[in-house]
């Protein structure tokens, strides 16, 4: 995963715990350590991969490893359990790249989308921009992002 990657699954971690009312303490050391994430100029993979530290100040134990999970398995057990705990068509929305679970819950309030397919249909149409905090530059974003998904699951499909 790129730096940009992890940065947008701690940036979704942090808005999952504060959506349940989590310790603020964590919720601020997830955005930290992401905006953190952000400005380092190399790859954490390559940093993790030499053995050399993570170089993000102020950073913990646990998050020191869910951040090295992260970059080389590109999975994180943790963030998948706080995912299983929204509602599934919420789920299924977090899946388009650039959607947090903020945008993906309104989406599903204002609109009752709940799959890429219908998510494409009205971005398509315009009647995504209905959706506060949605407008043509994020349109336009969740259409590439769309766009990319399909190509990518045709490339695993043959």
């Amino acid at each position: 995963m790129t730096n940009r990657e992890i940065a947008a699954v701690l940036f979704n971690i942090s808005t999952i715990l504060d959506a349940q009312h989590g310790n603020p303490y964590r919720i601020r050391a997830y955005r930290r350590a992401a905006r953190n994430l952000l400005r380092l100029r190399e790859p954490i993979a390559a940093r993790i991969a030499a053995g050399r530290s993570l170089g993000l100040p102020r950073l913990g134990k646990s998050l020191t490893a869910k951040i090295s999970t992260l970059a080389t398995k590109d999975a994180l057990p943790f963030y998948e359990e706080l995912c299983s705990a929204l509602p599934p068509e919420e789920r299924t929305l977090l899946r388009v790249p650039g959607l947090g679970p903020t945008i993906a819950a309104r989406i599903h309030r204002d609109l009752g989308l709940t799959d890429a397919d219908s998510l494409r249909r009205a971005a398509a149409t315009g009647k995504l921009q209905r959706v506060w905090g949605i407008g043509p530059k994020r349109t336009a974003a969740i259409l590439d992002a769309l766009g990319g998904m399909r190509v990518r699951q045709e490339r695993l499909e043959i």
